[in-house]
């Protein structure tokens, strides 16, 4: 009979799968001083071969159950029992030991495995070469009875690694009618493929089988079209050692809340980028945004999980026969779309029969109302109003992002001027004063050098972008501040904030550190820049930059934790990245020591604009002061001592604002300057 597509597509899946469980058992046999590792073509992302180490030769030679006994007490583990399923160890085999050479007149064995770029074809079956494989076994135990030694000891397959692989296999049978036209999709240089499938917690896993080569046969690096949290929800970089290809992704359950317009300038910058997959992988059960369907070259989707499905895993995971588990689900209630992944992988569990894993299922399945319920309940908490930095101001309070609105104009009826400005959704009312000052914007700045011009042109260049009239990334967008404490990094960015009236979110590398835990800093870090394009075109500032450290060096020769801060400051290169390609956000960031910060955030596209702010002269200092007494300068002057007198009326009315700070000192700077010095 001949072979349909699903069960294609099944078998390489679930083979993919066990390729995969051998690599790892190979690799923890290494570890324990089993096998010896080698790497052929010079590196590990190239290949790796195993062999018997010599001192596992000499310990194992003998009886065969004494050295099966001694592989357990290695691993620290016991055989799998074998059953029709998944883990048969006689059937599917995807990878063999091969004859590299001989060593005293005997054969040696390596299992050689190329690092995930390609698959590993298995080799034929035929019964003269098996003959000589069981005659080899009679003999003292050598490589090749190692190899199938370790294998009897592969874990149970991972309930939702193999319910992923079930669900990709029935979308693509439903939705392509053979194997040919879905081949000419793959081919494409960026073929954008869309899977929607409604089962909770398919995305993740699917990021996560992606990353692991279990879906594709490469190991992928993710990356998100939103410039947000990879689909896999992973920070931490997955298999290091190996070679990777960039993969964008889209998330159904990210976009929910996206608007047309940033989903559409998402998706064509993705599509018009470098040449790579774009998968787009949606688990809700809402209708598929139109954006989605319009940019997907196929659309791979199933109705999600049913009892023939979970009969299959049943089946796969713990050898149970599909017809039993059919049986046994006839008596039930039980409503097998409502389960999960993670339900799959709470019940299925080695040892457990069809009855027990049915049941707990069943239990499963009859509070996922209660997790939809909680789900749409904190989704509404942050939903948009019609203000759009509302769904700013409904984030938890615990969140530690801030946001500052631009300042109202000041009005001129001194009675009714107040200015309201929100942080982090709550309403601060600066009362106002009987004296007018002037608002804080960088027109009205001094001693800030070449970030002054630098605020004004993009201020320029801000109003053309608005108008389509100037691309985003022809403009100067990102600015690092240094210099001494006190010299008004962080005033500087408020003031920008109030020029270009757009949202600025403060935030600073001390509050991405809080939290301790990488996983969590991770998330910090890309939730500032994830509230930033949902507000854009917004600012982002980012206070302390050189606590991030470089990966150079910096900390005292103290190494023990480089893993976590090269993840660290890598993930901020991403960030940084994704906001040269995301319109509207614009990027401030201070430091005190600018030579501890790593040089790659410096570099075009990202912090390439630094500017040092000295401590203030005598001339930045009059334009400061003239600021802050606004309408009472006059007053100010006019009680300066009598030899100053004769100057104080021409003093008001010569005194340069805070917008004219190059041009040369006015009768008003010397006026001031002797006041100063008499105080």
């Amino acid at each position: 009979m001949m072979e349909t597509l699903t069960e294609r597509i099944t078998r390489y899946l679930l083979l993919r799968n066990r390729r995969l469980a051998i690599l790892d058992l190979y690799q923890r046999a290494s570890d324990v001083g089993l096998l010896a590792i080698n790497y052929p073509f010079g590196e590990k992302k190239r290949g790796v071969a195993w062999q018997v180490s010599a001192q596992a030769a000499s310990g194992l030679a003998g009886d065969r159950n004494r050295a099966r006994a001694l592989v357990a007490r290695a691993l620290k583990r016991g055989p799998v029992t074998a059953h029709d399923g998944f883990v048969d160890s006689d059937h599917g085999e995807s990878i063999e030991p091969i004859v590299t050479g001989e060593a005293g007149g005997k054969p040696v064995y390596q299992l050689q495995a190329n690092g995930g770029d390609a698959d590993v074809k298995p080799a034929k079956r035929k019964k003269e070469r098996s003959a000589s494989v069981y005659r080899r076994f009679a003999q003292p135990l050598d490589s090749m009875t190692m190899f199938a030694l370790l294998r009897e000891f592969l874990p149970p397959p991972n309930p939702t690694q193999v319910a992923t692989a079930l669900l990709i296999a029935r979308a693509v049978g439903e939705s392509v009618a053979d194997f040919k036209t879905l081949r000419d999709v793959l081919m494409r240089r960026n073929p954008v493929i869309l899977f929607k499938i409604p089962v909770r917690g398919f995305e993740r896993q699917f990021g996560l089988m992606l990353e692991e080569a279990l879906i594709a046969p490469f190991y992928a690096s993710l990356v998100d079209i939103l410039d947000g949290r990879p689909l896999s929800a992973h920070f931490r970089e997955t298999r290091p050692e190996m070679r990777k290809r960039n993969v964008l992704t889209g998330s159904g359950r990210k976009v929910v809340d996206v608007t047309k317009a940033n989903l559409k300038r998402s998706l064509s910058t993705a599509m018009l980028g470098d040449p790579m997959s774009l998968l787009i992988v949606d688990e809700t059960a809402e209708t598929i945004r139109t954006e989605f369907t319009a940019a997907a070259d196929i659309v791979l989707q199933c109705a999600g999980i049913d009892e023939a499905l979970i009969a299959d895993l049943l089946h796969v995971c713990l050898g149970i026969q599909a017809s039993e588990s059919v049986s046994v689900m006839e008596g039930m209630m039980f409503d097998p779309g409502s389960v999960s992944v993670d339900d799959l992988a709470l019940a299925v569990r080695p040892g457990r029969t069809a009855k027990t894993v049915l049941s707990l299922l069943a239990i499963l399945a009859d509070t996922a109302g209660e997790d939809k319920a909680e789900y749409d309940d904190n989704r509404s908490r942050r939903g948009r109003s019609s203000h759009p930095l509302s769904a700013l101001r409904d984030k938890p309070k615990a969140s530690l992002i801030d946001m500052i609105l631009p300042e109202v104009e000041p009005s001129t009826d001194a009675a009714t001027d107040k200015t309201n400005t929100v942080i982090s959704g709550r309403a601060v009312e600066a009362a106002s004063s009987t004296h007018h000052v002037r608002s804080l914007r960088v027109e009205n700045l001094a001693g800030y050098g070449e970030a002054r011009p630098w605020a004004l042109d993009l201020k320029d260049d801000l109003a053309l972008w608005r108008e389509g009239a100037l691309g985003w990334d022809e403009m100067s967008s990102k600015m690092l501040l240094s210099g001494p404490p006190g010299t008004g990094k962080t005033t500087f960015a408020r003031a920008l904030c109030n020029t270009l009236h757009v949202p600025l979110i403060v935030s600073s590398v001390a509050s991405w550190l809080e939290p301790g835990f990488l996983g969590d800093v991770l998330q910090q870090m890309s939730e500032v820049f994830e509230t930033a394009r949902e507000n854009a075109p917004c600012i982002v500032f980012i206070d302390e930059l050189d606590a991030i450290g470089s990966r150079s060096g910096g900390r005292g020769g103290d190494d023990r934790h480089e893993h976590y801060w090269t993840t660290v400051i890598t993930r901020l290169l991403e960030l940084l990245d994704g906001a040269l390609k995301t319109e509207g956000v614009i990027v401030v960031a201070a430091t005190n020591l600018p030579d501890r910060v790593d040089p790659a955030l410096l570099r075009s596209g990202r912090l390439e604009k630094h500017v040092l702010i000295p401590p203030p002269d005598a001339q930045a200092l009059a334009g400061i002061l003239a600021h802050h007494l606004g309408s009472d300068l006059v007053a100010v002057l006019a009680s300066a001592p009598r030899r100053a007198d004769s100057h104080s009326e021409s003093s008001a009315q010569d005194m340069p604002s805070c917008a004219s700070t190059h041009r040369k000192p006015s009768k008003a700077d010397a006026a001031l300057k002797k006041g100063q010095a008499h105080v």
